[in-house]
């Protein structure tokens, strides 16, 4: 395996090591953490990209949180964060109306644009950044800010979470690639009681979310008004209070100025509630039932164990390291916080 470090500043290669091992994690919120034993120095500082390759393959892409080694040792180790982490900024809410005129993806491509790679800091733009919506995915939902304000980062990690958006990096030789596209993809059918999963345990569990009632503050009227949701048998929601499912009920405070927006928020909390527990299990690596490719954080699932039977869910963070037999794979989000969630 080889390791390639790539500066942020000038996108020159700083160096390319030989990697002795690696350990992996990626995240539904893309705050995983990877390290990488090379057998020497790299010479790039925090901040800068590295790339592990085994052969053709690219095992990982991100940036180095830091670089620790021992006196009198060659190997140094890299602690290494999700490349998502380049966008880990609180920014100033512009251009929202691409989002329902355009699409979600459209909105993400132009934001990077407008704080990242042309915002005429010529010290700060990663100029070499060049974007693309491959779809376009038109909601009417914005991001949730505090007085305007918002973690770009963290608006990434929900779109994903939200809507099933993914930013693919693609590194050329004079610049950095990113497609932003709404992945088509089927719910992944895991079993857990099979041979191919080699341990399970649901550490967690909530009653499903069956009635939401929702207080909404219209900005542009000022007025304010309470509205009630239900879920269905058929997994969907409606205002109307028939052939609803046993559940909780719970309260929520929206400010949306369309109601358009309101009834969209108001579903995107019952999409989090689904998948408020927690299930680990340990999947053979070569297995093929379920392909290693097949195993990403943001990919939705219907999970089966021996407790809980059939449920939907998503895959919230992936583990592995280059000596291990099986990949570590989390379903769920134990913690839901309204104040994280993409609105």
């Amino acid at each position: 395996m080889l390791c390639y470090f790539i500066s942020r500043k000038d996108y020159s290669i700083i160096n390319c090591i030989e990697a002795n091992s690696f350990s992996c994690v990626h995240n539904l919120d893309c705050s995983g953490k990877t390290k990488i034993v090379v057998a020497g120095n790299p010479g790039a500082a925090d901040g800068d990209f590295a790339i592990l390759k085994d052969g053709k393959e690219v095992r990982f892409k991100g940036i180095i949180e830091k670089i620790d080694h021992a006196d009198g040792e060659l190997k140094h180790s890299v602690s290494c964060l999700e490349i998502e982490q380049i966008f880990d900024q609180k920014i100033l809410l512009s251009n929202v109306e691409i989002i329902k005129q355009t699409g979600i993806e459209d909105f993400i491509a132009q934001t990077i644009k407008t704080y990242f790679s042309e915002s005429g800091d010529d010290f700060a733009d990663m100029a070499y950044i060049k974007c693309e919506a491959l779809t376009h995915t038109k909601i009417v939902a914005k991001p949730a800010t505090d007085k305007g304000i918002y973690n770009f980062k963290t608006y990434i990690g929900n779109a994903k979470q939200n809507y099933g958006i993914f930013l693919d990096f693609e590194f050329e030789k004079d610049r950095l690639n990113i497609t932003i596209h709404k992945k088509e993809q089927a719910a992944m059918q895991i079993d857990t009681t099979i041979t191919d999963v080699t341990s399970c345990k649901e550490t967690y569990k909530v009653k499903v979310l069956s009635k939401l009632n929702v207080l909404w503050f219209n900005p542009l009227t000022q007025e304010e008004s309470m509205r009630y949701f239900y879920l269905h048998s058929d997994r969907s929601t409606s205002e109307v209070n028939k052939d609803r499912i046993d559940g909780t009920i719970s309260t929520i405070y929206i400010e949306a100025e369309t109601e358009e927006e309101m009834i969209q928020e108001a579903k995107n909390e019952f999409k989090s509630n689904s998948y408020s527990h927690s299930i680990e299990a340990d999947i053979i690596a070569t297995s093929n039932i379920y392909p290693f490719k097949e195993l990403y954080a943001g990919h939705e699932v219907r999970i089966k164990t021996a407790a809980a039977g059939i449920q939907e869910s998503i895959i919230s963070e992936v583990a592995f390291d280059d000596a291990a037999d099986v990949v570590s794979v989390k379903f769920g989000i134990l913690k839901v916080r309204l104040t994280d969630k993409l609105k």
